[in-house]
């Protein structure tokens, strides 16, 4: 009995429970790494979150390779390390070539943290049966994304309509959008198509994640549903779980996810009906594939390049722009990239005029690597997806495993997983539970406990199919094809980037890697103090680099933001500042810090002058963080403009300094028309009527390349201008009157 207990408090079962437990919490609320509005009400949380568990996968990941060194156990060689390698130097470099470096640093250790997390998955599943629970969770995981998805479909996108139409102006300024702009009218279309996503960003990463857990499921329960196929009662609940699997991806009606889908299942039917012949002929076939495939690209561009779109329609139309501009910032920083998370900021310089929209993803993750990581980071991003499905390939041991018991302890592991999101999800989802007693119950229980209670049920519903899960090995071919799907789906989005999926796809690749006995070797316990060391060095590293500086940023950006809403701007200033200094690599904490400062004085112009030179310090505090971004010259133009105001005897310096950070704001962002048409009035302002005729040309030439796409795209829909329609009119007017003098 006491050999019993040990065995199931060993290192390796506490290790392997930590990573189911951070699977399914990732997977089960909208995780975001990245900082896109301060209106968003707690987005630095989200972003503390985020990196802690990024830093724990880490830090649990060099901690179990100290153990296996201390114990001097075998490590067995999966194909990622070379991979994680590479992808790591990589980093390091782009990291010092990034405009926004702590943006790079936060996506290298997202991206860094799963790829060493799959590494130990790797040694850490050394049993059938604990590969079928990592499946098996990840499949919970989906069904409950498909109940979020089936409550967005009936309910909770027509209550956001609803809530939206009541208090337009409310819901606007809390994401941060101008009334009355083209950022509202694309805001009101995505709310209206009625976007079905579960618990990620769309439904496109929504449909990505379906189609790995539809795989997976496939993957543990076709051999079972083979065998027991007249016995109805034995396969009802794992045809039902498939079945449920299939409504989320109907449901989020991802025309991209669907069509990887029929591709992959087409090739999982091949390989069951051919497989020998598959098996004989594989490195001539997959040769063909490829060919098949880079012809199919070349293809794909040279049309695009006739046409200056790609069939498809308007979502087509528009990754075109995305990857054109992307294409060319890659030819300009080819070996270095631009840093991790840092495309959104550099897109602006490279849009097209037309382009409706300014995006932060080229929605394709080749692209999006390449461009942040250079061709040295695409590299080791591939070496880690591609290299451990190749050998997966190869014909590799099967483990032998009794896996009679995997229900009890598919049960076991559950217990953990469920308190863990019972604990942790109100801390990632939060919300207002209202005042009265009735309202708290139907808000706690819809959104906190039965989204768990769900999850717990799929796990049990598992662990009771036995003939299904128990008596037969995991399908690999569906694994693979499961892989295939997501890859081939991402080739033209960017779910893949969302923390659960990238974790939960790597998760399935180190699965079939563990397979792989070929490649082990013992590890030497002289050596064993280095990785003890190294865990403290990394630990040392996560906290000084990461949850320190992002839980200071968090905390006082956070309170200064709620403190600004009651009107105490001073407060707020006063906590921005101490925001900045907690993070020297943060722009927007500065950025914070010069707006309120902007208010201030925007408040109290006699008594508050003075802010209008702290809100210039801070807005160049900014800059300096982040070059890259015009929003931070533009900003800063227009505290310039409120300093020539403020001193009429100096105007035409301050004015002069407001026109240059304009037009280093216009460099960043070149098809900008609101820019150029400011930089017009500023010139003509300050006599330079050939300045300002350029800018009037230009913000005229945008406008109509606008207008034309925007025919394009929407045939129906009454024309809305970027600039507005007045201003449109006057840019045209005052162009005809300068050229006239």
């Amino acid at each position: 009995m006491k050999k019993n207990i040990q065995n199931k408090l060993s290192a390796p079962n506490i290790f392997f429970v930590l990573f189911l437990c951070i699977i399914a919490f990732r997977l089960s609320f909208t995780e975001n790494i990245s900082i896109d509005s301060f209106s968003l009400a707690g987005i630095y949380f989200d972003n503390l979150i985020s990196i802690i568990i990024s830093c724990v996968l880490i830090i649990a990941s060099v901690a179990w390779f100290s153990v296996l060194f201390w114990k001097g156990k075998t490590y067995k060689y999966s194909g990622l390390e070379i991979g994680a390698v590479i992808f790591l130097a990589a980093a390091v470099i782009s990291f010092f070539c990034a405009s926004n470096k702590r943006a790079s640093l936060n996506d290298s250790l997202t991206i860094l943290a799963v790829i060493t997390s799959a590494i130990t998955l790797v040694q850490l599943l050394d049993s059938e049966t604990k590969k079928k629970i990592l499946l098996f969770f990840i499949i919970a995981a989906a069904i409950l994304n498909v109940y979020q998805c089936i409550d967005q479909n009936t309910t909770g996108n027509k209550m956001m309509i609803e809530e939206y139409k009541a208090n337009p102006k409310q819901q606007l300024q809390a994401l941060g959008i101008e009334p009355d702009t083209f950022a509202q009218m694309l805001y009101e279309h995505r709310l209206n198509s009625k976007d079905v996503k579960g618990f990620f960003s769309t439904s496109n990463s929504a449909g990505s994640f379906f189609n790995l857990a539809l795989f997976s499921a496939i993957a543990v329960f076709a051999g079972g549903i083979k065998k027991h196929k007249k016995d109805l009662k034995t396969i009802a609940f794992p045809v039902i779980i498939i079945a449920v699997l299939i409504l989320g991806l109907i449901l989020t009606a991802s025309k991209g996810a669907l069509v990887s889908l029929a591709i992959a299942l087409f090739v999982l039917c091949c390989i069951y009906l051919f497989g020998k012949f598959i098996n004989r002929h594989k490195v001539l076939i997959i040769g063909a594939a490829t060919a098949v495939f880079i012809g199919a690209v070349l293809l794909m561009i040279s049309y695009g390049i006739r046409h200056d779109t790609l069939p498809g329609g308007n979502s087509m139309l528009v990754r075109w722009e995305y990857w054109t501009a992307a294409s060319e910032l890659i030819a300009d920083n080819f070996f270095t990239g631009i840093g991790g998370n840092n495309f959104g900021t550099h897109y602006t310089q490279y849009k097209a005029a037309k382009s409706l929209e300014t995006v932060r993803d080229p929605h394709c993750f080749i692209l999006t690597i390449f461009s942040g990581y250079g061709i040295i980071g695409l590299t080791g991003f591939l070496t880690c997806l591609l290299v451990p499905v190749f050998r997966a390939m190869k014909k590799t041991s099967q483990i032998g495993d009794n896996t009679k018991n995997i229900s009890e302890t598919l049960k076991k592991v559950a217990i953990p997983a469920v308190l863990v999101l019972i604990c942790l999800r109100p801390l990632a989802i939060r919300s207002g539970l209202g005042s009265q007693i009735d309202v708290m119950i139907y808000v706690v229980a819809m959104l906190y406990v039965a989204p768990v209670f769900l999850f717990a049920v799929v796990l049990w519903v598992i662990a009771r199919s036995k003939k299904c899960c128990e008596e037969f090995s995991i399908k690999r071919a569906a694994l693979l094809c499961g892989i295939l799907a997501v890859v081939l789906h991402n080739l033209i989005d960017f779910g893949i980037f969302e923390p659960g999926i990238l974790m939960s796809l790597f998760a399935v690749i180190a699965l079939t890697a563990s397979y792989d006995e070929h490649h082990i070797v013992q590890l030497k316990m002289k050596y064993k103090y280095i990785p003890l060391n190294l865990t403290i060095v990394i630990c040392a590293v996560c906290f000084w680099l990461f949850i320190i500086p992002a839980g200071k940023t968090a905390v006082n950006v956070e309170t200064a933001k709620k403190i600004s809403s009651y009107g105490y701007l001073e407060q707020a200033a006063v906590l921005a500042a101490d925001a900045m200094d907690a993070d020297v690599l943060n722009p927007s904490a500065a950025n914070l810090k010069g707006t309120i400062e902007r208010y201030l004085y925007q408040a109290n112009p006699p008594e508050n002058k003075a802010k209008l030179m702290d809100a210039e310090k801070s807005f160049m505090t900014a800059i300096d963080r982040d070059p890259a971004d015009f929003k931070n010259y533009e900003k800063l133009s227009e505290v310039y403009q409120l300093l020539a105001e403020a001193n009429p005897d100096r105007c035409a310096k301050w004015f002069q300094k407001a026109l240059d950070a304009l037009n280093q704001a216009i460099i960043r962002y070149p098809s900008g028309s609101e820019l150029h048409l400011k930089a017009a009035a500023l010139a003509q302002q300050l006599n330079e009527t050939d300045e300002a005729i350029e800018h009037y040309i230009q913000t005229i030439a945008i406008e109509d390349a606008y207008r034309e796409e925007f025919k394009i795209m929407y045939p129906d829909r009454e024309m809305f201008s970027r600039i507005g329609e007045i201003n449109y009119n006057f840019a045209k007017q005052r162009l005809e009157q300068l050229k006239e003098k």
